[in-house]
């Protein structure tokens, strides 16, 4: 028996196994924060597989702070209590334990200026002892609602935090940061309240930084420190975690660019301290195999996962049954961190992340008939698989010589590699459902009418848009970005130039930066704007200016020379020549849809499916492929 899957004790709780699904803020309350049906549906279904433990996003505490992410659980008023008490009965109905994590941002803006908000130094301390009052209000109201404990947050920068470390905490008094005790000592008075009010058979657990990325904050020295301090205070398990909006937002939850269990040693640092509470280690957790060592190395006692198991929620039950090879891994493409507005899925590799309200359930009504799939890229081999789990018989037929599309592209530049996760899922989900799959096959109107199918899908992806008329477009130094993800150059020391700052330019960008090339990006549209641009886009820029890499926005290229770029400043009006000793074109794509439209009368059910049909991302592909195949009757 897998040791993730043995059951543990976390204070008064008795845990059926060591799996955690963390708290991520997932916007499904309603905008007045009153929790949605939508928002149960989405933790009981974890509940339902089998997770041990369940924590909610951060809770809406304090009302009146001008700094709060919306539509999150407001636990603030008892007005909240009927939906509180029936997100926790959901969750118990299913045999998982419940946590609220009452939250408080501190000096960080969220909606507003930040010169709106107090710095620790500027609370006296009858404030102070307000503001811990009304963390105890918020852990009183969570066990009334049936709750069986709260998670006292001390990560990711916020308040409580804020006043641990002396990169945010400038008192001098007894809450300065002068020793762990008196840092610590807010959230552990906190504690103590939380512990003589509620009883011994209400938990409380903690959340805390181990690295902040900076010699002033939190470091895996100064967390194994706080660990047998917090374990006095009360505290029935610890987890450890790391950065955050004011340090490192990518050591909250990182990127591609790290491994997989990249936190464990700060968990581990906790764990070596002596405490004697259970220690649980976060970052990147994906695969069994991995996590079973960990713990079976004593490195921490449980293990929380929050993107992996929206990316996979059925992640304990597969074990359970030994189908791991049917995991869905999360690929830390960051889209999560975007809003999810309802009927749209919140997670790449996961068509139905947050959707569990909908209610979809696969009917196995295909009666073995045949669907034609063209194309073996994510919307046509979602579909396929859709199509099969459903008793459909689905033939795919692909022009290159291996399954996957644009994923196999998507892989290459630096911090993506996880994205062959997702294409190894999809090829082994083939294999496991004996799918046939014609390689090097590009199908044509004979070809479907030869197997007398049911329905056809259309998956044939997209082209690239080149200026055919853009004087030195031709010559042959200018590449196009699909040609450079074919077989990435090995070039260093050269002026490269990307046209185009869409996230694969970026990506691109980035990856000839890594390798010590000077590297510029040029882009007609405007800079983008944070509040409307997508997180992970602006992730991507963030990376881009971190490597050195000039991005030009609202330049147009006008002319490619043998060794110059030249292009349009449209802001001032002025051309500027950029050096290029290699030029990369990537101006965006269209919908390659001459096959559809060349047979879409000529069968009785034709579907267009992802970026023929519109382009975009990943997400996009999988959902649109996974919808016409559920929708296939």
């Amino acid at each position: 028996m897998y040791k993730i899957l043995e059951p543990i004790k976390v204070g008064p709780m008795e845990l059926r196994n060591r799996v955690m699904y963390l708290a991520m803020a997932k916007y499904l309350s309603t905008p007045d924060n009153f929790i949605t049906d939508r928002q149960i549906a989405y933790y009981e279904n974890y509940a339902k597989n089998h997770v041990g433990l369940i924590a909610t996003g951060a809770c809406i505490t304090f009302p009146d702070c001008p700094s709060k992410l919306p539509m999150q659980p407001g636990i603030y008023d008892d007005k909240f209590l009927p939906g509180m008490k029936k997100l926790v009965d959901a969750v118990h109905k299913h045999g998982a334990k419940f946590l609220f994590q009452p939250w408080h941002p501190g000096a960080t803006p969220y909606g507003c200026d930040i010169s709106e908000l107090k710095t620790v130094a500027d609370y006296s301390l009858d404030e102070i002892h307000e503001l811990q009052k009304t963390f105890l209000q918020a852990a009183v109201r969570s066990q009334k609602a049936g709750a069986d404990g709260v998670e006292v947050h001390i990560a990711h920068n916020y308040l409580l935090e804020q006043f641990l470390t002396p990169l945010f905490n400038k008192r001098t008094d007894e809450y300065g940061p002068q020793t762990m005790e008196s840092g610590l000592r807010f959230s552990t008075e906190i504690i103590s309240m939380i512990k003589k009010t509620c009883g011994p058979e209400f938990a409380v657990t903690v959340k805390i930084n181990g690295n902040d990325f900076s010699p002033d904050g939190m470091t895996p020295g100064r967390v194994a420190e706080a660990g047998p301090i917090l374990e006095a205070a009360g505290a029935d398990m610890i987890s450890v975690s790391a950065g955050g909006g004011l340090t490192n937002i990518l050591g909250m939850s990182a990127d591609g660019n790290q491994p997989e269990g990249w936190k464990v040693p700060l968990a581990e640092a906790v764990k070596k301290s002596g405490v004697k509470i259970p220690v649980m280690a976060t970052g990147s957790l994906r695969h069994p195999e991995y996590i079973e060592q960990v713990l079976s190395e004593g490195r921490c006692d449980m293990i929380g996962m929050g993107r992996g198991l929206l990316a996979e929620p059925e992640w304990v039950v597969k074990l359970e049954e030994g189908r791991e090879g049917e995991m869905h891994h999360c690929i830390s493409c960051m889209h999560c961190f975007n809003y999810t507005a309802p009927g749209v899925a919140g997670c790449t590799v996961n068509p139905l992340a947050l959707r569990e309200s909908e209610g979809i359930t696969l009917k196995e009504d295909g009666r073995g008939r045949k669907v034609a799939i063209v194309g073996a890229g994510p919307a046509g081999i979602e579909a396929a698989i859709t199509l099969a789990k459903r008793g459909f018989d689905p033939e795919i037929f692909e022009k290159e010589d291996q399954a996957g599309g644009m994923e196999i592209m998507a892989a290459i530049p630096d911090g993506k590699a996880k994205v062959n996760w997702h294409i190894d899922y999809y090829r082994n989900e083939l294999e496991r459902l004996k799918i046939k799959v014609h390689l090097n096959k590009e199908a044509r109107e004979s070809d479907l009418e030869a197997i007398k199918p049911y329905a056809v899908l259309v998956g044939t992806g997209s082209n690239p848009i080149i200026p055919g008329k853009l004087p030195g477009i031709q010559l042959p130094h200018v590449k196009k970005v699909r040609d450079i993800l074919i077989d990435f150059p090995k070039v260093t020391g050269k002026q490269i130039v990307i046209v185009g700052a869409g996230l694969v330019g970026l990506e691109c960008g980035i990856t000839y930066a890594n390798r010590g090339n000077k590297v510029t990006v040029i882009d007609m549209l405007p800079d983008p704007d944070p509040a409307t641009t997508p997180a992970d886009h602006m992730m991507v820029v963030g990376h881009a200016l971190q490597v050195g890499i000039e991005i030009l926005m609202h330049h147009k290229l006008l002319e490619i020379t043998p060794d110059t770029v030249l292009a349009e400043n449209l802001a001032q009006e002025q051309n500027v020549s950029i050096p290029a000793d290699e030029v990369v074109l990537c101006m965006g794509v269209s919908s390659n849809n001459s096959l559809y439209e060349e047979i879409k009368d000529k069968f009785e059910r034709v579907y267009n499916i992802g970026d023929s049909r519109k382009t975009g991302t990943i997400i996009e592909a999988v959902q649109n492929g996974f919808d016409v195949a559920f929708s296939l009757s």
